[in-house]
């Protein structure tokens, strides 16, 4: 006889067993519903054209490469937040009888794009940077200083607002958009104020690297928490040896095979797994307690469970 699982009642829980993989820096730990945040994105969306205004002009203006490189990087923010907006909203979609499990993979896909575009834009900048310490420029420090400010003010602001609500992925890849320009604009103040002071040519160039030093390497972060998501993998923190000695521990289950656990996105993990029964234990009650352990111990809310009789043959390709 074989019954199978529905989602158990959300339990607040520790999921972290003690053989869990623990969650890398940056990567999600909070769970965040999928299509969540786009208000604070638009008005993050409406903050960075206003900057990339203001940079486009006085880079012209002042030829720094540091506003030039804030400009570029605020051209990949616009591009980059309206792909996260419209994932979020994509995100927020029903599931269908075509996609059972919704739209929510869109945050993820958008994840990797906004951080592909943010790498790309931090190898030319550092090129950019690199190629004017053979050639020296010396930037006007009045427009630079005039646009790093505003710029800050605005990524700044736009920083406050996201920074309690980026868990999930789209909301995450745009946080870090916006922090990307506060150090962008910090590091073009501290430029100009030295060119300004001493007339130093090398100041831009050494403000240009250290966005991309600060920036580029939580991109990779970023990318590789949406290709974690995107290749299936275990949720960080999540230990599959823990879960399936607590079902073993369930009265009546003598086997656990097929394991799986996965998340769609960020916050919304899953699992499935064949557990034996026992001759004559009560199926209905073994998928009562499992459902229950799943989501009492380990915060999985989502669990499908098959439950096997004893003398049903094991599947010999089975996974884990």
């Amino acid at each position: 006889m074989v019954q199978l699982g529905t989602p158990a009642a959300h339990r607040p829980a520790d999921p972290a067993g003690k053989d869990a993989a623990p969650a890398p820096p940056g990567a999600p730990t909070q769970a965040a519903s999928a299509g969540s945040n786009r208000k604070h994105l638009a008005i993050v969306l409406g903050v960075a054209l206003v900057a990339l205004t203001v940079d486009v002009i006085a880079a012209w203006l002042s030829g720094s490469l540091a506003l030039i490189a804030d400009a570029a990087h605020r051209v990949t923010d616009v591009i980059g937040i309206s792909i996260a907006f419209g994932a979020a909203t994509v995100a927020a979609r029903p599931a269908t009888q075509h996609r059972s499990f919704g739209y929510a993979r869109a945050e993820v896909m958008a994840a990797c794009v906004n951080a592909g575009l943010l790498i790309a834009l931090g190898v030319f900048i550092a090129y950019e940077a690199l190629a004017r310490f053979v050639e020296p420029h010396t930037p006007e420090p009045g427009p630079m200083l005039f646009a790093a400010v505003v710029g800050l003010l605005g990524s700044g602001t736009a920083a406050l607002i996201m920074r309690s609500e980026h868990e999930g992925f789209a909301a995450r890849g745009a946080f870090l958009d916006v922090l990307g320009d506060a150090v962008g604009s910090i590091a073009a103040i501290v430029a100009g104020l030295v060119v300004l002071a001493t007339g130093w040519p090398y100041a831009d160039s050494i403000a240009s690297l250290a966005v991309v030093i600060l920036v580029v390497p939580r991109a990779l972060l970023l990318l590789r928490d949406a290709m974690h998501v995107l290749m299936e993998s275990t949720p960080y923190g999540l230990s599959l040896p823990a879960v399936r000695d607590r079902i073993l521990a369930v009265p009546g289950v003598i086997g656990v095979h097929d394991l799986h656990a996965w998340q769609i996105t960020a916050g919304l993990p899953m699992i499935t797994a064949h557990v034996i029964a026992g001759e004559g234990e009560d199926h209905h009650r073994i998928l009562h307690e499992v459902d229950t352990c799943l989501g009492e111990d380990f915060d999985l809310d989502h669990s499908t469970i098959q439950v096997e009789h004893v003398s049903r043959p094991l599947e010999f390709d089975a996974h884990a």
